[in-house]
């Protein structure tokens, strides 16, 4: 879809700090410095997805929140996906949100500063 962010990103028509990839997903930094998986297809959400894809995005799911823990030295993981308007989905390409959570969340602030060093310690530990 020539008007989806994450198409643009996925297409290289936007920038972005990736992670990782695979032939099924992308994963990259959010505006607010957590990672997102996106399937590099355009599907709007989790209504469209078959189990095939919906297992790839969960396994790199799992191995993203691994690295975020190991690579933030975070307390616990958030992970989150909405569907539609309603439940709060403002990019209609599904993704799932993986956010770093620490007993004192002061600590994110350091991360949200400098995504570029965020992105870095969590490809470190891929």
């Amino acid at each position: 879809m020539d008007d989806c962010v994450f198409c643009k990103i996925i297409d290289g028509r936007a920038p972005a700090f990736i992670l990782d990839e695979n032939e099924h997903v992308i994963v990259f930094l959010s505006l607010e410095s957590h990672p997102l998986i996106v399937p590099k297809r355009h599907i709007a959400d989790i209504h469209a997805l078959d189990d095939d894809l919906g297992a790839a995005i969960m396994q790199a799911s799992i191995g993203i929140a691994k690295a975020v823990r190991q690579g933030l030295n975070c307390d616990g993981i958030y992970v989150t996906q909405a569907n539609g308007a309603a439940a709060g989905q403002d990019v209609f390409h599904y993704h799932m949100h993986i956010y770093p959570r620490w007993h004192d969340q002061r600590q994110w602030a350091s991360y949200t500063r400098d995504r570029e060093r965020t992105a870095g310690k969590i490809k470190a530990a891929l």
